[in-house]
């Protein structure tokens, strides 16, 4: 029991970043009908970032905190100039064409990273005050994990007030499902997709932060992990948050579980699951039939 606990808890605390991720891509799909692969890229410049700022070294927690939110601003602005330049311009073009655009990105991205802080892998320690494990019934689990599956849940609540009890949120709703009435009532569509892209962007950076103490980080990081949480978008059901968060705590779960009792499935799990639940339910756990419709 106390092993299956402690695969649990690691799981959901690996699921965290590809919930912070994926409910990035959700929103921008949601709102912006865009499959954005640039995020994987967004991702790797909030893990960089941070492992540039700190050395690798085991920082202070107000330090890693504020290298954290760096990372997400750093992401952020990127995703908001990015919107401007390259995305704007491809609102009308067919799907695949935005596809393009957006891995484009994330190629000029990986490139200007290489530029920047290098090809070579690096590893970031964690805070000293997280370092080391717990006892939870009886199951051992890092400080950090814990602190991980805490700020999920923090995130999910916080992501759900702001699109439903807010009032940019129901600016949001309103361009998600119907963009010409909601100008006609005097929202701005332009603003509205241009700031989703960027809170979009910067809850990819601060995945990235958050999960640099746990992986080899390098500019390429972020093309392995962008189709782990495409997968975890496509089972959540495109368009939907709360769909991404159940659909990144099965992953995460499945994806250690794998570790702890069949290791020759791991890294396949992802994979897996999406070909278990399109088979079953085509839309996602909690998508909509129509795959164009909005559930933000």
């Amino acid at each position: 029991m106390s092993q299956l606990l402690s695969v649990l808890l690691s799981g959901v605390a690996y699921g965290v970043p590809l919930f912070l991720v994926a409910s990035g891509l959700t929103l921008i799909y949601g709102v912006i009908r865009v499959l954005n692969f640039a995020h994987g890229a967004f991702f790797v410049l909030g893990a960089l970032l941070t492992a540039g700022l700190l050395g690798g070294t085991a920082p202070s927690l107000p330090a890693f905190v504020l290298a954290v939110l760096l990372g997400g601003a750093l992401a952020g602005a990127v995703g908001l100039v990015t919107e401007m330049s390259v995305v704007r311009r491809l609102y009308r073009a067919e799907h695949m064409t935005m596809l393009l655009g957006t891995y484009a990105v994330l190629l000029a991205l990986e490139g200007a990273s290489e530029v920047v802080w290098g090809t070579d892998s690096r590893s970031q320690r964690q805070p000293e005050l997280l370092a080391g494990d717990v006892r939870v019934a009886g199951a051992a689990i890092t400080v950090y994990d814990l602190v991980l599956v805490a700020v999920g849940i923090v995130v999910a609540v916080g992501l759900w007030l702001l699109i439903n009890r807010t009032r940019p949120g129901r600016a949001v709703r309103a361009i998600a499902q119907d963009a010409t009435m909601a100008q006609a009532i005097g929202i701005n569509a332009k603003t509205v997709l241009l700031l989703v892209f960027g809170f979009g962007s910067m809850l990819a950076g601060i995945a990235g932060a958050l999960m640099a103490p746990n992986v080899a980080i390098s500019p390429s990081l972020g093309n392995a992990f962008i189709l782990q949480c495409f997968a975890v978008v496509i089972v959540g059901g495109l368009g939907s948050v709360e769909g991404s968060l159940i659909a990144a705590v099965l992953a995460g779960v499945a994806e250690t579980a794998a570790v702890a009792y069949a290791p020759a499935l791991t890294g396949f799990t992802f994979y897996i699951l999406v070909a278990v639940v399109l088979v079953l339910r085509p839309q996602g756990l909690l998508g909509n039939a129509r795959l164009g419709r909005a559930q933000t």
